[in-house]
């Protein structure tokens, strides 16, 4: 089959969305601005590249993103309006809702760390989308910024709304064990726990070790591994560090940058809960890291929140 065709502005895909314009362009799919012509909504249409069909992990995580995130109940995971073939290209594809803002990337390199105030906003909606997924029994497994959306606020008295986005490699719990790639493992290797490194089991710890990383990342702007920090960055470099080097507290590890103020009270037994190397003396799940995380930095979450992504 030939490669997949850009679409035009204008043009109708499965009958019901017209194209307004390219969103973004992925390894697996394109992604448009699209309106629904039966509800006048805009949306976010993704289309997976014919080049992929034949490809099965590919066409599998595609699939996956559409069934596993309609199956989580929470207004912080993307809501998956639509999936199907389209019946004239033979492509398959998902609609999403269309979000105003950025990942949380783009927002913090746009903006700079977050303070205690903004990641406490932050991590209650995140914990929320995560505890509903492990509710679920689904492990995301790819928990990083780029798969956090901070959108403009779509409630009254929120400053910005927090979505969870890509399930492609999510798992039921029961099946999570990894899929061998190139380097032995699924997920993006800054923030793989132990047990993905290793090809193990998998759980709702999992998701916890990364979520861990991400708040010490919020808040200093800084990766925790010092490898990622080095020159030469190298997956068999950072591993190394993931496995059998010393996980330092939070606040320490913070003071090689000059950053050790950024870390409030209580945020050094919460972080060690959450990146100790045994799953099993983790926080269960993203539940129960929230409560942890909310009594620990409860004096440092009192404030205004300022953070606002930038709009699309």
């Amino acid at each position: 089959m030939a490669s997949t065709p850009r679409l035009a502005v204008g043009t109708v895909f499965a009958d019901d969305y017209r194209v307004i314009g390219p969103l973004a362009e992925g390894g697996m799919g394109s992604v448009y601005r699209a309106e629904q012509l039966s509800t006048r909504k805009p949306r976010a249409l993704k289309i997976l590249h014919s080049r992929l069909l034949d490809d099965e992990r590919s066409h599998g995580r595609f699939v996956r993103e559409a069934t596993i995130g309609a199956a989580i109940a929470s207004d912080h995971v993307v809501e998956v309006i639509a999936a199907g073939i389209d019946r004239h290209t033979e492509l398959p594809y998902l609609v999403m809702e269309l979000l105003d803002g950025g990942d949380l990337a783009a927002v913090v390199k746009h903006r700079g760390r977050l303070d205690v105030p903004e990641l406490g906003a932050m991590m209650r909606q995140l914990c929320h989308g995560l505890a509903a997924a492990h509710a679920a029994k689904v492990v995301h497994r790819d928990l990083k910024p780029e798969n956090i959306f901070v959108a403009h606020a779509l409630h009254a008295g929120t400053p910005f709304t927090v979505k969870i986005l890509d399930f492609g490699i999510a798992r039921m719990a029961q099946e999570s064990k990894s899929v061998a790639t190139l380097t032995g493992a699924v997920g993006s290797p800054l923030w793989m726990s132990p047990e993905q490194i290793n090809n193990e089991a998998l759980g709702a710890p999992t998701d916890v070790w990364a979520l861990g990383l991400l708040a010490f990342w919020a808040l200093t702007g800084q990766a925790y591994w010092r490898t990622a920090r080095a020159e030469r960055l190298t997956v068999q470099a950072l591993f190394a560090e993931q496995l059998f080097r010393a996980i330092d507290p939070a606040r320490e590890r913070a003071q090689e940058f000059g950053m050790a103020t950024m870390i409030p009270t209580g945020f050094d037994d919460w972080f060690a809960a959450c990146v100790a190397r045994s799953p099993s003396e983790r926080f269960a799940d993203a539940a129960a890291a929230w409560s942890a995380f909310a009594q620990a930095v409860d004096d440092g979450m009192r404030g205004d929140v300022q953070l606002l992504p930038p709009r699309g």
